[in-house]
Protein backbone atom coordinates (compact mmCIF):
# COMPACT_ATOMS: atom_id res chain seq x y z
CA UNK A 1 0.00 0.00 0.00
CA UNK A 2 1.55 3.24 -0.91
CA UNK A 3 2.14 6.62 1.44
CA UNK A 4 -0.50 8.51 0.16
CA UNK A 5 -3.26 6.13 0.37
CA UNK A 6 -2.17 6.07 4.28
CA UNK A 7 -2.22 9.45 4.64
CA UNK A 8 -5.43 9.89 2.97
CA UNK A 9 -7.62 7.21 5.11
CA UNK A 10 -7.41 9.19 8.29
CA UNK A 11 -8.17 12.09 6.29
CA UNK A 12 -10.95 10.68 4.18
CA UNK A 13 -12.84 9.00 7.96
CA UNK A 14 -12.15 12.39 9.69
CA UNK A 15 -14.30 14.32 7.07
CA UNK A 16 -16.60 11.98 7.16
CA UNK A 17 -16.72 12.24 11.14
CA UNK A 18 -16.63 16.18 10.46
CA UNK A 19 -19.78 16.01 7.79
CA UNK A 20 -21.53 13.46 9.75
CA UNK A 21 -21.02 15.95 13.43
CA UNK A 22 -21.89 18.78 11.30
CA UNK A 23 -25.20 17.31 9.67
CA UNK A 24 -26.06 15.81 13.24
CA UNK A 25 -25.61 19.25 14.86
CA UNK A 26 -28.28 21.02 12.31
CA UNK A 27 -30.68 18.62 12.73
CA UNK A 28 -30.45 18.75 16.48
CA UNK A 29 -30.51 22.58 15.62
CA UNK A 30 -33.45 22.62 13.46
CA UNK A 31 -35.58 19.96 15.71
CA UNK A 32 -35.07 21.96 18.85
CA UNK A 33 -37.27 24.47 17.40
CA UNK A 34 -39.32 23.55 14.68
CA UNK A 35 -42.57 22.80 17.23
CA UNK A 36 -41.68 26.03 18.93
CA UNK A 37 -41.89 28.83 16.18
CA UNK A 38 -44.09 31.31 18.67
CA UNK A 39 -41.29 30.85 21.29
CA UNK A 40 -38.23 31.21 18.53
CA UNK A 41 -39.55 34.20 17.22
CA UNK A 42 -39.12 35.57 20.46
CA UNK A 43 -35.61 34.29 20.65
CA UNK A 44 -34.73 36.15 17.30
CA UNK A 45 -36.99 39.50 18.03
CA UNK A 46 -34.65 39.70 21.05
CA UNK A 47 -31.37 39.69 19.18
CA UNK A 48 -32.37 43.00 17.98
CA UNK A 49 -30.80 42.19 14.51
CA UNK A 50 -33.83 41.45 11.67
CA UNK A 51 -36.99 44.21 10.98
CA UNK A 52 -40.22 42.95 13.29
CA UNK A 53 -41.88 41.95 9.94
CA UNK A 54 -38.82 39.12 8.82
CA UNK A 55 -38.84 37.97 12.71
CA UNK A 56 -41.80 35.52 12.12
CA UNK A 57 -40.81 34.40 8.40
CA UNK A 58 -36.97 33.42 10.14
CA UNK A 59 -38.73 31.53 13.11
CA UNK A 60 -40.73 29.23 10.32
CA UNK A 61 -37.75 29.15 7.37
CA UNK A 62 -35.04 28.61 9.48
CA UNK A 63 -35.45 25.19 11.44
CA UNK A 64 -36.56 24.00 8.18
CA UNK A 65 -33.50 25.07 6.49
CA UNK A 66 -31.49 23.97 9.46
CA UNK A 67 -32.73 20.43 9.22
CA UNK A 68 -32.74 19.91 5.25
CA UNK A 69 -28.95 21.08 5.52
CA UNK A 70 -27.84 18.62 8.40
CA UNK A 71 -29.82 15.95 5.94
CA UNK A 72 -27.63 16.67 3.28
CA UNK A 73 -24.80 16.27 5.34
CA UNK A 74 -25.74 13.39 6.55
CA UNK A 75 -26.45 11.62 3.21
CA UNK A 76 -23.41 13.41 1.49
CA UNK A 77 -25.62 14.72 -1.19
CA UNK A 78 -25.18 17.92 -3.30
CA UNK A 79 -22.04 18.37 -1.16
CA UNK A 80 -20.31 21.44 -2.01
CA UNK A 81 -23.89 23.59 -2.30
CA UNK A 82 -24.71 22.22 1.50
CA UNK A 83 -21.55 22.80 2.84
CA UNK A 84 -21.47 26.70 1.54
CA UNK A 85 -24.95 26.69 2.97
CA UNK A 86 -23.68 25.40 6.46
CA UNK A 87 -21.03 27.64 6.87
CA UNK A 88 -23.08 30.48 5.45
CA UNK A 89 -25.39 29.57 8.37
CA UNK A 90 -22.83 29.18 11.15
CA UNK A 91 -20.81 32.04 10.30
CA UNK A 92 -24.36 34.75 10.73
CA UNK A 93 -25.31 32.58 13.65
CA UNK A 94 -21.64 33.55 15.52
CA UNK A 95 -21.96 37.17 14.23
CA UNK A 96 -25.67 37.50 15.94
CA UNK A 97 -24.11 35.98 18.87
CA UNK A 98 -21.07 37.96 18.93
CA UNK A 99 -23.59 41.33 18.13
CA UNK A 100 -25.58 40.53 20.88
CA UNK A 101 -22.32 39.97 23.63
CA UNK A 102 -21.29 43.23 21.93
CA UNK A 103 -24.41 45.60 22.95
CA UNK A 104 -25.01 43.83 26.09
CA UNK A 105 -28.25 42.16 25.46
CA UNK A 106 -28.56 39.12 27.75
CA UNK A 107 -30.29 36.81 25.97
CA UNK A 108 -29.89 32.99 25.58
CA UNK A 109 -28.68 32.02 22.41
CA UNK A 110 -31.78 29.70 20.94
CA UNK A 111 -29.11 27.23 19.10
CA UNK A 112 -30.38 23.99 20.26
CA UNK A 113 -33.94 25.03 22.42
CA UNK A 114 -35.91 27.47 22.98
CA UNK A 115 -36.19 27.40 26.43
CA UNK A 116 -34.87 30.50 28.11
CA UNK A 117 -31.68 30.37 29.96
CA UNK A 118 -31.24 31.58 33.79
CA UNK A 119 -27.47 32.86 32.45
CA UNK A 120 -26.20 32.94 29.18
CA UNK A 121 -22.66 32.11 28.58
CA UNK A 122 -21.79 34.70 25.73
CA UNK A 123 -18.02 32.52 25.77
CA UNK A 124 -19.45 29.37 25.57
CA UNK A 125 -21.67 30.31 23.10
CA UNK A 126 -18.88 31.62 21.14
CA UNK A 127 -16.15 29.06 21.11
CA UNK A 128 -18.48 26.70 20.44
CA UNK A 129 -19.86 28.06 16.94
CA UNK A 130 -16.26 28.89 16.35
CA UNK A 131 -15.34 25.23 16.70
CA UNK A 132 -18.54 24.32 14.20
CA UNK A 133 -17.92 27.44 11.96
CA UNK A 134 -13.76 26.25 12.14
CA UNK A 135 -15.29 22.02 11.37
CA UNK A 136 -17.25 23.39 8.70
CA UNK A 137 -14.29 25.43 7.10
CA UNK A 138 -12.46 22.24 7.31
CA UNK A 139 -15.10 19.93 5.29
CA UNK A 140 -15.68 22.74 2.63
CA UNK A 141 -12.07 22.42 1.85
CA UNK A 142 -11.85 18.83 2.24
CA UNK A 143 -15.54 19.11 -0.53
CA UNK A 144 -13.28 21.14 -2.67
CA UNK A 145 -10.41 19.27 -3.11
CA UNK A 146 -12.56 16.20 -3.84
CA UNK A 147 -14.47 18.17 -6.10
CA UNK A 148 -11.05 19.27 -8.24
CA UNK A 149 -9.51 15.98 -8.13
CA UNK A 150 -12.56 14.84 -9.37
CA UNK A 151 -13.26 12.10 -6.89
CA UNK A 152 -16.45 11.12 -5.42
Amino acid sequence: MSQNRLKSRPVKYLFLLSRLLLGAVFIAAGIGKLFHPGEFAGIIYNYQILPDHLVNIAAIILPWLEMLVGLLLLCGCWLPGAIVLADSLLFVFLAALASAAARGIDIGCGCFSVKPTASPNFAWYLSRDLFFLLLGAAVTFQTLKIRSFGKH
